[in-house]
């Protein structure tokens, strides 16, 4: 059910439509990419570790990227089903502020044509959105 008085999602939960926020909504489907597999995003977390030192190759820079406060700070990664198991193909980072620029971006580009830009723009749209909350 959407909403015709304003933008929204909406679920129902326990007998009750409850309103989907529109910039969480990113999260909960995947996304095809001109080649490749598609492609499943989440906020990254301190879990993803491994994996996220081996994208990097430094499990150094991938403890800094993943140590975050998530009220300021949004890392978001891109999961693909490989070889049977789910794989982090790609990481990006912003800071939660209207005016703000994608400052990390790594992607296996052998997998996953166009993901760099999906990253991108979902990184910059949900920056965009809280700075708009924010103000």
């Amino acid at each position: 059910m959407t909403s015709v008085t304003r933008p929204g999602f909406f679920t129902w939960r326990w007998g009750f439509c409850v309103e989907v926020d529109p910039v969480h909504a990113v999260l909960t489907r995947t996304y095809a990419l001109p080649s490749g597999p598609r492609v499943r995003l989440r906020l990254a977390g301190m879990r993803d570790r491994e994996a996220v030192a081996a994208l990097l190759g430094d499990a150094s820079a991938a403890h800094r990227l993943l140590r975050h406060d998530p009220a300021r700070r949004m890392v978001l990664a891109a999961f693909a089903p490989v070889d049977g198991t789910e794989r982090l193909v790609g990481i990006g980072a912003i800071d939660l502020d209207a005016e703000a620029d994608v400052d990390t971006l790594v992607v296996d580009e052998r997998l996953t044509d166009g993901l760099g830009p999906l990253l991108d723009d979902m990184l910059r749209g949900r920056a965009a959105a809280h700075g708009r909350r924010a103000a």
